[in-house]
């Protein structure tokens, strides 16, 4: 019995302290919902002037996708089907480098610490940088104006293409392109915004573009008129790559053989008011 009596406590003290932690303890909690992932932070666009060629003012109206805003954009350098270009002037030899995806995701995870790929060649595009944040070629132009929306379905298209795939028809906003916004879209990058051309230089070579002010095409247009209107000659050269005798013009120069002939005629009509 003395052995029972001090035994009791013990048993007593043991029954309250787990009395204790079964009210303590927290009713069983539902499964937590997944918070949703956040959404990506906007690129911001660069709004000063870099070292390269910048274009400013495309102001397209309508979004192109992104295979179009390729096509109307980047093949005029980087080829129809991405696999790049080499053109020869005078002597001089400019190369432009193929945008596979395989090349591209290699270069630009060299430093992730500069982002992901993706957000790499939105730097690329947006601000002319390398893959190490050096300025790129001074030929590639800094498209600052494109929307963070076209800048997305570039890299997208650029991601999903097959190799050799061209665009075979463009969007309806790129058909629908005309005067100002085409000439924004197509043509501002080597001919400047003001359309007095420009000079790049590369690797000790020189590459001049020309000017595009409506007296020094109508000047030009003029010395054989059996070829036709000035406007006519001028049609010639946007869509055949033809100059003044019927000859081939600057290497360089793409044939704007896709575009309709309403928005050739637009484009002339605009050289013809705002270049004059």
């Amino acid at each position: 019995m003395m052995k029972l009596k001090q035994t009791l406590p013990f048993y007593f003290a043991l029954l309250l302290a787990m009395l204790v932690t079964a009210c303590s303890a927290p009713a069983s909690a539902p499964t937590p919902t997944a918070a949703p992932l956040p959404s990506p932070t906007p690129l911001a666009l660069p709004t000063t002037a870099g070292s390269q060629s910048e274009v400013a003012s495309v102001t397209t109206g309508t979004e192109l996708a992104g295979a179009s805003l390729y096509q109307m954009a980047c093949s005029a350098c980087h080829g129809a089907d991405r696999s790049g270009n080499t053109f020869e002037d005078e002597g001089q030899q400019i190369s432009v480098p193929e945008l596979a995806w395989s090349d591209l995701n290699s270069a630009y995870s060299e430093n992730p610490a500069r982002g992901t790929v993706e957000e790499q060649l939105a730097l690329a595009i947006t601000k002319g940088q390398d893959e190490a944040g050096d300025p790129l070629e001074p030929m590639m132009p800094i498209w600052s104006s494109f929307s963070q929306a076209q800048v997305d379905g570039l890299i997208q298209y650029l991601q999903t293409a097959k190799p050799g795939e061209t665009v075979s028809d463009l969007s309806p906003a790129a058909t629908n392109l005309m005067g100002e916004q085409l000439y924004q879209t197509s043509c501002i990058a080597c001919h400047g915004e003001d359309g007095l051309g420009k000079t790049f230089e590369m690797d000790g070579n020189e590459i001049t573009t020309p000017s595009l002010h409506w007296s020094e095409l109508v000047s030009m247009y003029t010395t054989d008129t059996s070829r036709g209107s000035v406007e006519d000659q001028v049609a010639l050269a946007i869509v055949k790559g033809l100059d003044e005798e019927g000859g081939d013009l600057n290497p360089m120069m793409p044939h704007w053989s896709f575009l309709s002939q309403a928005q050739v005629d637009s484009l002339i009509q605009y050289l013809q008011s705002a270049f004059k």
